[in-house]
């Protein structure tokens, strides 16, 4: 099943239009309107006409996406919303989207570390539970054919395994 066209990112693509109109369109002159300017540029890339409402919006977007990406560079904590609109991205129509996919989380090498230790403690606690369970069975099963094997009685009574 082919994948939708509005799945593809964009963002990057309608960041670098809005940097190029703030900087070299609009030129923070009073006299031009960006908004104006971000309408020419991404009404051509996502090729339909746009909205005060979608230039407000992912004017918005791509505010927060920029300080967004400052905090991971500078490796700050996250919030549970920031980390869920890490997942979001622009679609190549020009709205917001967002992936349902779980990002990794990224461990620190101490607590790698300390998870290593952890999983080679119980590795070993269980192959030791192992032997001394095997080590039980074969000395039950040593017992059982010594006792069928060697005829021992006790007041006339013959002694067998499970009796």
């Amino acid at each position: 099943m082919p994948t939708p066209n509005h799945r593809i990112d964009f963002t990057t693509e309608a960041q670098d239009i809005y940097d190029h109109a703030l900087f070299k369109g609009y030129k923070f002159l009073k006299s031009r309107n960006l908004d104006s300017w971000l309408s020419y540029g991404w009404s051509m890339l996502f090729k339909r006409t746009m909205t005060d409402f979608d230039i407000k919006n992912l004017q918005g977007f791509l505010a927060k996406k920029k300080i967004l990406d400052l905090a991971i560079k500078t490796n700050q904590k996250l919030s549970h919303a920031d980390r869920n609109f890490d997942n979001q991205y622009i679609g190549s129509d020009g709205y917001v989207y967002m992936n349902k996919m779980m990002t990794a989380r990224k461990q620190s090498s101490e607590q790698e570390a300390k998870i290593e230790k952890l999983l080679i403690e119980a590795k070993e606690n269980r192959l030791r539970r192992y032997e001394e369970y095997e080590v039980r069975h074969l000395n039950e099963m040593a017992l059982k054919s010594y006792l069928d094997n060697n005829k021992i009685t006790y007041k006339g009574k013959k002694i067998t395994w499970g009796s």
